[in-house]
C-alpha cells in the first residue's frame, strides 16, 4: 500500500501495517464543542482523507493500496484509516453519500468499501455523518453544481494551501470535512479568517 501525503502535512509519521503514513450523528455533538473531523473520500484505487480541527487543516493525504483483488484493497485502506483515526481521535467522520454510477460494478465496490469504513469508524467510537455531493459543493463554493476545479479553487483558498500539491481525492476529503465542520458549528468562519 502506498500513502501519499499532501503538501500541507504538519503531523508526525504514523506506522500502518509496516507502512509509514505521513499524514499530510450530528445530534450527538454539542454545537459549542468543535470536534476534530476526518473527511473521507472513499475509492478502491485511491482514498482521500483529511483531518481538520477548528476548520484548520491538520493533515491530508491519499491512500493507494497495492494491486490485488478489491477485498485486499479494502482491508489495506481500512487498516491505514484506522491508524489515522487512532492517532488523531476524531470526534466526527464525514463521508460523501453514495450516489448513482453508470458502472454498476464500481458502485458495488464503492459501497463495499464504504461499509467497511463505516464499520471501522463505529468500532473506533467515531460518530458518522454523510453528505450528498451537491451539498458539499454548495458549502465549499456556494454552488451545488460546481465543477471539481471550482471546488479545488475554493478549498485551496479556504485552507490557504498556496498551490501545495494535493490529489483530487485529498481535496475532496478536505471539502467533505469542511462541510461537516460548517454543519456542526455553523458560526465558524472560513478557516484562518
Amino acid at each position: 500500500m502506498k500513502i501519499i501525503p499532501s503538501g500541507n502535512s504538519s503531523s508526525k509519521t504514523v506506522q500502518s501495517a509496516g507502512v509509514k503514513v505521513s499524514p499530510s450523528g450530528i445530534s450527538h455533538i454539542s454545537r459549542t464543542e468543535v470536534p476534530t473531523i476526518i473527511g473521507i473520500d472513499p475509492g478502491v484505487t485511491a482514498t482521500g482523507f483529511a483531518i481538520i480541527q477548528d476548520q484548520k487543516g491538520i493533515c491530508t493525504g491519499t491512500i493507494r493500496p497495492k494491486k490485488g483483488d478489491s477485498y485486499h484493497k479494502i482491508e489495506e485502506i481500512c487498516s491505514a484509516l484506522e491508524e489515522i483515526v487512532r492517532q488523531h481521535h476524531p470526534g466526527l467522520a464525514a463521508l460523501e453519500k453514495a450516489f448513482h454510477h453508470k458502472n454498476v460494478v464500481s458502485l458495488v465496490r464503492i459501497s463495499e468499501l464504504r461499509g467497511a469504513i463505516i464499520h471501522m469508524l463505529i468500532q473506533n467510537d467515531t460518530k458518522i455523518v454523510e453528505y450528498m455531493p451537491t451539498h458539499i459543493k454548495l458549502t465549499a463554493t456556494g454552488n451545488g453544481r460546481a465543477s471539481k476545479p471550482q471546488v479545488r479553487y475554493f478549498i485551496e483558498r479556504i485552507f490557504r494551501l498556496d498551490g501545495k500539491p494535493m490529489s483530487h481525492h485529498a481535496v475532496d476529503a478536505l471539502a467533505i470535512a469542511y462541510t461537516a465542520g460548517r454543519r456542526v458549528h455553523p458560526r465558524l468562519e472560513r478557516a484562518n479568517d
